[in-house]
């Protein structure tokens, strides 16, 4: 018997690798199994059409730049940090009106100390385009 298991979800686990669904069996606050879990739980979350991600997930991140040039999302992965929430702040990059790249660059080069020359390399920053 398991603490908790999350039945059915789709595990989004922060390796990169692909989504899939499966159960996440908790024990003593530590994910102790991941698929399909026959035993049950002292408590059960049906999480279909859920996604479930496990690990330390950072609510409150300044990654909206970051996220375009760090594909480790450095220092926060080297904390046990598996999923970001990232444009929580309104300040994010995107979608912008192409005439206000410009302006937002030096608005997070401020705000973020995010050098413009870094930000305004083009379609890397994913700025992308609205009408």
């Amino acid at each position: 018997m398991h603490d908790l298991v999350i039945r059915g979800g789709t595990v989004v686990d922060g390796t990169g690798a692909a989504r899939f669904v499966a159960d996440v069996a908790v024990d003593g606050g530590i994910i102790t199994a991941v698929g399909h879990i026959s035993a049950q739980g002292r408590e059960e979350i049906d999480a279909t059409g859920k996604i479930v991600a496990p690990g330390f997930v950072d609510i409150h991140t300044h990654y909206d730049g970051q996220a375009t040039w760090d594909s480790e999302m450095n220092p926060s992965s080297w904390h046990g940090v598996t999923t970001v929430v990232m444009g929580n702040c309104g300040v994010g990059f995107a979608p912008a009106k192409k005439d206000k790249h410009d302006w937002l660059i030096g608005l997070m080069e401020g705000v973020e100390d995010i050098p413009g020359t870094r930000i305004g390399r083009g379609d890397e920053m994913g700025l992308g385009d609205l009408p």
